[in-house]
């Protein structure tokens, strides 16, 4: 079968390009024409390189060209910023690769969205179909939430994904910064890193991609993809830091003071220096405050998905890496 990978680039696209070859699909890995191919270097000379920015239509124009199924996986992903940038990313963005999907015949099209369409409400084992999607905390869930509802009104095979909230690996820029600030510390752990979450080792998320990409089954559905069970943070936090061999210092931060400091930082931040990311929001303070867990019910029922690796042997391998 032969698919192609939009932002096959980045961390996330690069992996499921890897995963994609392995399992003996043709790949096109559209890259942006800016974009550093660092994270492609193994796999260069299997796969269609094309240069193609999917924030315009003419860019785009043939990229899909011969193509069965289409993985959307370039975004803007941050957690603070203005909305223009991710509306004309993830919105404007994608709107243009359906239609040029659309129009090159492409049977099925797979979104690689966010938990983040969600309000962190609290959710343990929740099913990811009926939980409501209204994550308004920053522009980046926002324009995700709009993405889906465009994916899903598409005229071929909408399949959307949603990684776990911690998708992580080798090659991941905010899991080198993670175990930089363990080293450094001391570390905050908002409610003592007692909320649940699904962490997402990118090998296991790939897995779950190639599934939704060639399944049969999951047309016109919504799956999680993660790893297996239900960690706390400080868990996960405490496992990375015994690998890194550091001993963790703790900074315990009750919820409450978490976000009122993210609200007042991130007003003072657009205050004064507007192009800057502060370096507390909204978002960041409510990632730890409540459990965030989805069930992989219907991934493993409906996809055959099995994480393959535990979320503990993953971080041993992207530390390794």
């Amino acid at each position: 079968m032969k698919i192609a990978v939009t932002g096959a680039h980045g961390f996330i696209g690069s992996h499921l390009v890897e995963r994609l070859l392995l399992a003996g699909h043709q790949v096109r890995a559209l890259v942006s024409p800016w974009g550093v191919l660092d994270n492609l270097a193994a796999v260069l000379g299997e796969t269609e390189l094309v240069r193609a920015d999917i924030t315009s239509s003419e860019s785009l124009a043939g990229a899909f060209d011969g193509v069965e199924v289409v993985v959307h996986a370039a975004a803007r992903v941050a957690e603070w910023g203005p909305w223009e940038p991710f509306y004309q990313a993830n919105v404007l963005g994608t709107e243009r690769v359906l239609r040029e999907a659309e129009r090159a015949g492409v049977r099925r099209l797979v979104l690689v969205s966010s938990v983040a369409v969600h309000r962190y409400r609290g959710y343990r084992d929740a099913d990811p179909r009926a939980t409501p999607r209204d994550g308004d905390l920053n522009a980046y869930a926002r324009s995700k939430v709009i993405a889906e509802l465009l994916v899903e009104r598409a005229r071929l095979e909408p399949v959307i994904v949603r990684p776990g909230l911690w998708p992580f690996g080798p090659r991941d820029p905010i899991l080198s910064r993670l175990m930089a600030a363990l080293r450094r510390g001391p570390f905050p752990l908002v409610e003592g890193g007692r909320a649940v979450i699904n962490t997402a080792y990118v090998g296991n998320l790939a897995e779950g991609l190639v599934l939704a990409a060639t399944v049969p089954a999951a047309a016109n559905r919504l799956y999680l993809i993660a790893d297996e069970g239900a960690p706390t943070w400080h868990e996960v936090l405490a496992e990375l830091a015994r690998l890194l061999g550091v001993t963790p210092r703790w900074l315990m931060v009750p919820g409450w003071a978490a976000a009122l400091l993210g609200h007042a930082v991130e007003g003072v931040w657009a205050a004064v220096r507007p192009k800057e990311a502060p370096p507390l929001s909204r978002y960041a303070a409510a990632l730890m405050r409540r459990d965030l867990h989805f069930s992989l019910a219907a991934a493993k029922q409906e996809l055959g998905y099995q994480p393959p690796l535990s979320w503990q042997q993953g971080l041993q391998r992207s530390v390794t890496a």
